[in-house]
């Protein structure tokens, strides 16, 4: 589990990575590497050239770009990595969820509080790189985190499977009815049958409107006559029962 911390305060930052290590040696199915950050920008640049982290712990109030400002960037640029919030201040709570934040905790640190935190971002984790399904190609198999497929689309015979990165998996020939080749996806709650030939992750659904479900200004999924408040209905069940 790739874990980056980022804090403008040296002593901040220290005792950080150390309540880290300590917790590193309760669990014993993860391993755990820590990346150090005394900005926000020298975070971006770092993601921009090595990839991002599993597991953000940012400081909020920083020069130059604060950890709100650092999140939405990271958001922005296609980051699902969990983001968790320390400040000295309670200000920023509702801010910090407008980037889907993880979790949000006071300084100075309740080291109780911050495993307990740390615990169940781990347990998350786990459950993603549990939650794949593989794909069978013309050439191979691929196994694909079920959060990174945005929705699977029939072309002709083939299942064409659109990742969030932007990358598309084109999906070996099948026999029979789409729903059948798509149902290890259907499997998973996220996953909607739009029509006859898309399986659509409302998780990556940003907005919905009579006529489209819309996953970026790319790819809207047209909704079939008479479906919009039954997909409309699916789409807030999910965010507000399971969507965390």
């Amino acid at each position: 589990m790739r874990i980056a911390v980022c804090d403008d305060e040296k002593p901040y930052l220290e005792e950080l990575l150390n309540l880290i290590r300590e917790y590193d040696r309760t669990r014993q199915d993860l391993d755990f590497t820590l990346s150090a950050f005394s900005s926000g920008n020298e975070l971006l640049n770092f993601v921009d050239e090595h990839g991002g982290f599993d597991l953000y712990i940012l400081d909020i109030i920083m020069p130059e770009i604060s950890g709100i400002q650092l999140g939405a960037a990271l958001r922005k640029s296609g980051d699902e990595g969990m983001i968790i919030y320390l400040t000295t201040s309670p200000d920023f709570a509702v801010d910090s969820y407008t980037v889907e934040a993880f979790h949000y905790l006071l300084k100075p640190i309740d080291t109780t509080a911050f495993f307990h935190c740390l615990n169940k971002a781990a347990d998350r984790f786990v459950r993603v790189q549990q939650d794949v399904i593989t794909i069978k190609t013309s050439y191979s198999f691929r196994i694909v985190p079920v959060q990174n497929i945005c929705y699977a689309e029939r072309v002709r015979r083939l299942i064409c499977y659109h990742l969030n990165d932007g990358s598309v998996i084109n999906g070996a020939t099948f026999n029979g009815t789409f729903q059948n080749a798509v149902a290890p996806l259907l499997e998973h709650r996220e996953f909607l049958l739009v029509g006859s030939s898309f399986a659509v992750n409302l998780r990556h659904v940003t907005e919905i409107t009579r006529r489209d479900l819309i996953i970026s200004e790319e790819h809207k999924i047209a909704i079939p006559r008479g479906k919009y408040e039954t997909y409309k209905s699916e789409w807030s069940d999910y965010w507000l029962n399971s969507g965390k």
